[in-house]
Parts: C-alpha cells; structure tokens; sequence
C-alpha cells in the first residue's frame, strides 16, 4: 500500500449479492486486504439482497430519497462535500451523477486521487445498431432488454453522454479501461487522454476458487455451460439455435443455463426450447460458491454468446476451471481469450460461426485441451485480482505522488 494514500471510496448505488465477486465488491476488498481505509458507498433503500459484510470493507448507506434525487445523485454529492477533504481516493463508474461528483470532490479535496472505471469496450456512449440497454419501471439496469430508438432520442442520448464522458474526462485524474482495444478506440478520439487511460482488466478471486474446488470430484459432462442472466442481450437464443442444429449430431450432449430468467426473456425461452431438445436443456437458476465451481469443473465447453459487453468476466472463471471457451467477439473477448489462442471467438449474432465453432470443439478432444490449457495459463496470469490490485496500487501512488510534486512546485513558485 502506498503509505500516502490511506482513506478510499467507492461509489456503486445498487449493490447486490452478485457483484461482491465481481469488480466493484473484489476492489473494494482487495484493497482492504492491503491496508487501505475502504469505504463502498450505496443506497440504503436498495432493492436487491442486502449486503452486510464484504471482507474489511466498511459498507456506508446512504438515503436515495425520493426518485429523483436517486438519478440525479443527490446523496452522493452530499457525501462528498461533507467528507470529501478526507477521501485520499475515490473511485467512481462512468455515469452522469459521478461526474458532478468528480467535479465536486475536485473542488474540496485538490490532493485527492479521483479513478473512474469506465467499464467500457471502448465505444463510451455509443450503441451499436442505435441500441441501447432499456430500464425498467424502477431505473435498474438488471434484467433490462434491447429495444431500438428513434433518431432523435439516441442524438440526445449520445450528447448527453459525450457530456458526461468530457467532464470526468477533464475532472477525473486517472482512467481505467478493461482491454487494450477498448482503450484504443477511446484513444482514436481522444488522444490527450494518453497518460491518464490504463488498461486494467477484471478478474477473479483464485484463492478463493481454488478453495471452493478442493474436494470437488466432478468428472467432465458432455456439457456446453453458460452462466450469466439469460435474457436476449446475453445471446442465449443463439446458443440454443446453434445446439438445435448440432442435436441429432450429438444425441449424448445437454446445454446447462445458469442464472436467472429475466421477465421479458422467459416467454421467448419457452419458444426457443422445443419438445425435441428441452430434455437436454438444464436450466439451474442462480448458483454461488461451490455449487457453481462444480457445474465449470463439470462441463467440457462454456459458451458466451453475449450481444453487448464491456468484459465478461465469467469467461476467465471458466478459463480458471479448465473450459474450452467460445465467445462471441464483443467487448474485451478478443483479449481474454488471446485473438483466438486460449479460445474460439465468432462474430457477434453469427449463429452460423457459432454453431461452427461448436461443433469443432465438441468432436475434438484435443482441440479442447489445446485451448483449456492455454486458457487456464493465461487466467492465472492476467485475471487475478491479487495483481490486478497491485497494479492499480501503483497507479495510485504514481498520481498521488505527482499531484503531490506539483502542490509543492507551485507553493516555492
């Protein structure tokens, strides 16, 4: 831990169970772990399971209030300016209310470190094909599903995010962006961000999943895995559509869903798993610990065949436990699976490539194993939090230390 920087906090409004294995929750307590002073911030009226305990972690709610003052951050921006002067380090996601508050932390606390994690392939405010993820009645981003717009909302949808995009551009002191091409892209546009924008992948907790599997006896399945909410964005008509074209070629392999139906998917599933094949269609809800590291230790092949992603990080799970991955080529997937060395990557919404890469991988062991090992050897080597901690750590001390420089600099001047 860098001995300046002593006091961190996080800002994440919505905080279910699900994502204290995922970024927000394995930062936060990574940097627990090192010695930090971490605070994670979220409303307290949140409708999902609460979370009472991540590590050392100290987990503040605070009050949303009323709907509107939850969108535009009300909160938030109170937190920062009473405490703000004594936040070394915030860290804050891509969005609207977190740039007013990158502006108001810069304005009490000129010392203070200010990260934003964009979570991003790269395209910021941009939407593919003028897509764009709906929310539902209550402003929640889960379980939401794809829709067109017109041409006049996604203009002030894009303005208003190359607004937000702009200020924490100009407010915040360092950026992170998962994947190497993800930063490309923003770079191709903004080139003044050169040495501020760093690469930092997701990854995973390996300590913890190399406990979980000690005493796991799973043998491999003829078993194709996904693990994600299943709903359309995340492919999951594809997978089935190629499978339905593979079953009769491969009577004795099955198809295990894990995670949870959302609403507007759960008609649409019904249609796509047909009296011939819903027998070799598992579908296991949400699982967690041990129950899911032994579907992954269980399956032979894991398939993503997400339509929109910033990472994925369930694919370097799977890497970790040995799977044969296919993944569509959305997001960081180019990345992860090394351009197709520790992975077979299709274009996203090919079923054909899809069903392709399939069938390839289930009537090839050794195609399996090739990959499976080159995925397992990669994940331990860039998807560990443990390194991944260290590396932002440094990155914090580098900022701290130079802000710091400056501050003096300008005091002799």
């Amino acid at each position: 831990m860098n001995n300046q920087v002593r006091n961190v906090v996080l800002w994440f409004p919505f905080f279910p169970k699900i994502l204290v294995a995922k970024d927000p929750g394995q930062i936060a307590e990574h940097l627990a772990k090192m010695g930090y002073t971490v605070r994670l911030l979220t409303y307290s009226d949140d409708r999902h399971a609460k979370v009472s305990t991540i590590g050392k972690v100290e987990l503040v709610s605070l009050s949303a209030g009323s709907k509107l003052s939850r969108r535009i951050g009300l909160a938030l921006y109170n937190y920062v300016l009473r405490n703000g002067k004594n936040i070394d380090c915030m860290i804050l996601y891509f969005g609207f209310s977190q740039a007013i508050a990158s502006v108001l932390f810069r304005l009490v606390n000129r010392q203070g470190v200010c990260i934003v994690k964009m979570d991003s392939d790269g395209n910021l405010y941009k939407r593919q094909a003028l897509r764009i993820v709906k929310l539902d009645s209550t402003g929640d981003l889960y379980g939401g599903e794809i829709y067109k717009l017109n041409l006049a909302r996604m203009i002030l949808i894009r303005l208003f995010g190359e607004v937000t995009f702009r200020i924490l551009a100009l407010t915040a002191d360092l950026l992170i962006i998962e994947s190497p091409e993800a930063r490309e892209k923003v770079l191709e546009k903004h080139p003044y961000l050169k040495h501020r924008l760093k690469v930092l992948p997701n990854g995973i907790d390996q300590n913890r999943f190399g406990e979980l599997s000690q005493g796991i006896r799973a043998q491999r399945q003829n078993k194709i895995l996904y693990v994600g909410r299943i709903e359309y964005p995340k492919g999951i008509d594809l997978l089935i559509k190629a499978f339905y074209r593979l079953k009769d070629k491969y009577p004795d392999w099955k198809i295990e869903l894990v995670g949870t139906v959302t609403p507007s998917f759960d008609s649409e599933l019904e249609k796509l798993i047909t009296d011939d094949i819903k027998d070799r269609i598992i579908s296991s809800g949400y699982l967690y610990g041990t129950e899911l590291v032994q579907r992954y230790i269980e399956a032979k092949i894991f398939c993503f065949p997400s339509r929109v992603e910033s990472f994925g990080f369930v694919m370097t799970e799977a890497m970790y436990f040995s799977n044969a991955v296919v993944s569509s080529n959305v997001g960081a997937a180019r990345y992860i699976l090394d351009d197709g060395n520790a992975g077979m990557i299709f274009d996203n919404e090919n079923v054909e490539q899809l069903t392709t890469c399939l069938d390839r991988l289930m009537s090839d062991e050794q195609l399996r194993a090739r990959l499976a090992t080159a995925a397992k050897s990669r994940c331990e080597k860039l998807f560990n939090w443990d390194s991944i901690i260290k590396e932002l750590d440094r990155h914090i001390g580098d900022v701290f230390s130079k802000k710091r420089t400056h501050s003096l600099a300008t005091r002799k001047e």
